[in-house]
C-alpha cells in the first residue's frame, strides 16, 4: 500500500536508447556514407508495480533493441522504405517511431505511451519525432 500512496496522481517518463551502425547515401549523387546511430524512445506511464518499477520497462527496452537491429550494419537505401523514400535521418526516425508503435499496441496488453523516438547521427545534432497535433 506504500507504493501506491508513494506513487499516485505521478506519471514517470522512461527514456530508452539503442545502438547500431548503418551506412546511407543520399540520391541522386550522394556518397555512401557510415554513421553510428544513436537512438532514444521516450515513454510516459502512471503504471509502476508492486516494486516501484515502470511496467513493461523489459518489454518495451527489448521492443526498441529489436527496431534498432533492424538496421545493424545494414545500407539503408536497400531496405524499404529507403529504397523509394530518401535515407535521411528524419525519415530513419519516423519510420522507427512507427513501427514502435506499432509493435507496442500488438505485443503489448497496457504498454506506455510513446512520446518520442531521438536520433543522433552524430554525438552533436538529433531529430526528434513526436505525435503532432493532428495525431
Amino acid at each position: 500500500m506504500l507504493q501506491g500512496a508513494l506513487s499516485a496522481g505521478l506519471a514517470y517518463e522512461l527514456g530508452i536508447d539503442s545502438f547500431f551502425g548503418a551506412s546511407h547515401s543520399m540520391r541522386p549523387t550522394g556518397e555512401r556514407h557510415t554513421h553510428s546511430f544513436r537512438v532514444q524512445a521516450s515513454f510516459v506511464t502512471e503504471s509502476v508495480d508492486d516494486n516501484g518499477m515502470i511496467v513493461g520497462f523489459r518489454e518495451v527496452s527489448d521492443l526498441l533493441d529489436e527496431q534498432a537491429k533492424r538496421f545493424v550494419n545494414r545500407y539503408l537505401n536497400d531496405m524499404e522504405p529507403f529504397a523509394v523514400l530518401q535515407p535521411t535521418g528524419e525519415n530513419l526516425a519516423a519510420v522507427i517511431y512507427r513501427d514502435l508503435v506499432s509493435a507496442l499496441v500488438e505485443q503489448m496488453a497496457d504498454p506506455p505511451r510513446l512520446v518520442s523516438v531521438t536520433l543522433w547521427e552524430n554525438p552533436t545534432s538529433y531529430v526528434r519525432v513526436s505525435p503532432g497535433r493532428a495525431a
